[in-house]
């Protein structure tokens, strides 16, 4: 069993380098067995190089800078529920919005091996509509 801080500071890692944008960087934050979904996704992504094809589309589109509000350990797991606020913008510019939503995040060793993001995604749909 991994303790509070080995878990927190994965998770913070794998954050930190969202904030990047680098499509590498991130991505060695999760195992190459990860399970990875969000609202957008529409479904679960599996393994790392599933991922990489996402997140690279995602990447390109949209500039994201997260801010952790609160954490939790999962009970008796190697996990945790990370709450954070995003202040996200279409990457090319324009208006920025903030958004808040949380991950529930499992780890293996010092990599994520489960991402599962929630979050409203109405902003997005509006951020897009104002694009000039």
């Amino acid at each position: 069993m991994l303790t509070d801080q080995e878990i927190f500071s994965a998770t913070r890692r794998c954050i930190d380098m969202w904030n990047t944008l680098d499509l590498d960087a991130t991505l060695d934050t999760y195992t190459e067995d990860v399970t990875y979904c969000d609202p957008k996704t529409g479904k679960r992504i599996m393994g790392k190089a599933n991922l990489r094809r996402y997140l690279r589309k995602f990447f390109e589109r949209w500039d994201m800078q997260f801010v952790v509000t609160e954490e939790y350990r999962l009970e008796g797991q190697d996990g945790q529920a990370v709450l954070w606020n995003c202040e996200i913008k279409l990457r090319e510019g324009g208006p920025s919005r903030t958004v808040r939503g949380m991950d529930i995040c499992m780890v293996r060793g010092n990599q994520l091996s489960r991402d599962e993001a929630y979050m409203e995604t109405s902003v997005l749909s509006e951020l897009m509509s104002m694009k000039a």
